[in-house]
């Protein structure tokens, strides 16, 4: 038998000795401060603009046929394509040769250097996950298409609400709420931007609302992303479950929703510092992944400078395989 990549055998307890990606090392440095870079996974992309095909269940209906019925047959195909533009990240990494060699605290420059470029790259690419620093404006940033590479434009990748707005390119009054796809405005805004007014309280009930679009499509609410703006009134949520402080202040709090547990998650972007202070990302995160045209490496670079230089480099970009796995609430305060 030939041997693979995943089979191993007696007295193997699990497969070894296969050499890790750089790009699975680098998720293990400071993997707090990218959670949803380290909870997707990835993908393998073939070219710089990469597609992928969506499908979905047509929603239930009254079904009682007679005896002898007719076949009616009049389905339609519900599939549809999804794309993105892979995107070019890299970090380098210069430390002259003198640098090098005199003792420093915390060892060797070099050494130093490539560690703190690595939780940049991460950063980076976690930045761009989220579809920001695209515009100036961070609530008009997120939602932008991707931009496919030309000869003098790099390509930009779509972030995770431009997905999550299904296509739809400005907010409408559906339900009694202002909403854009799957993203849910509690708060004042205008067609095309949320936040510009009041905001209004998270409670059970607003994330029950948020929980419920994501339950609806067939997919289970897993994980939830807020900042620390919103943190407060997740405190409040867990302390009427929980009377152990401990949970409240942790990182991850589980809590008990009418759709299953959750697992609240705290994601430094999501702060006034990024314009994200109101946002709330709820959803199964498998069914996003970091597809990969030219997986992380870290290579040495020649340079005529008395210096060493390295440079991380990864290409890819988001592939959001259900965007109705997920839902964002905008809009949100605290109290």
């Amino acid at each position: 038998m030939a041997i693979t990549s995943t089979q191993f055998q007696s007295p193997a307890t699990q497969r070894v000795g296969l050499i890790p990606s750089v790009y699975d090392k680098i998720i293990l440095v400071g993997a707090n401060d990218t959670p949803i870079m380290s909870m997707i996974g990835t993908s393998v992309v073939k070219g710089i603009t990469h597609s992928w095909i969506t499908d979905t269940l047509k929603k239930p209906s009254k079904n009682a046929q007679l005896e002898i019925s007719s076949f009616v047959g009049d389905q339609k195909s519900t599939k549809q394509q999804n794309t993105n533009a892979t995107q070019i990240f890299t970090t380098d990494i210069m430390v002259s040769q003198t640098m090098q060699e005199v003792a420093t605290y915390g060892g060797k420059e070099l050494e130093n250097e490539v560690a703190k470029a690595t939780k940049v790259h991460k950063l980076d690419i976690e930045y761009a996950i989220l579809g920001l620093g695209r515009d100036t404006l961070a609530k008009v940033s997120v939602l932008k298409s991707p931009q496919v590479r030309e000869a003098d434009k790099p390509g930009e990748m779509a972030g995770l609400f431009y997905y999550a707005a299904k296509g739809e390119t400005a907010f409408k009054d559906k339900n009694g709420r202002k909403e854009q796809g799957n993203i849910i405005a509690f708060g004042s805004c205008d067609n095309n931007k949320w936040g510009v007014g009041d905001c209004v309280t998270l409670t059970e009930d607003v994330l029950h609302q948020v929980l419920q679009r994501v339950w609806e499509s067939g997919a289970t609410p897993k994980d939830i992303f807020i900042g620390a703006e919103l943190k407060k009134a997740l405190n409040k949520m867990a302390s009427r479950q929980f009377s152990n402080e401990k949970f409240i202040n942790s990182s991850v709090v589980s809590l008990d929703t009418d759709f299953g547990k959750v697992n609240f998650r705290l994601h430094r972007f999501l702060s006034k510092e990024y314009g994200l202070e109101d946002c709330l990302i709820a959803g199964d995160f498998s069914y996003a992944k970091m597809g990969l045209l030219k997986p992380t490496f870290l290579s040495d670079v020649s340079t005529d400078k008395t210096a060493i230089a390295k440079r991380y480099y990864t290409e890819g970009c988001l592939e959001v395989r259900n965007a109705d796995a997920f839902a964002i609430g905008v809009g949100l305060k605290a109290d």
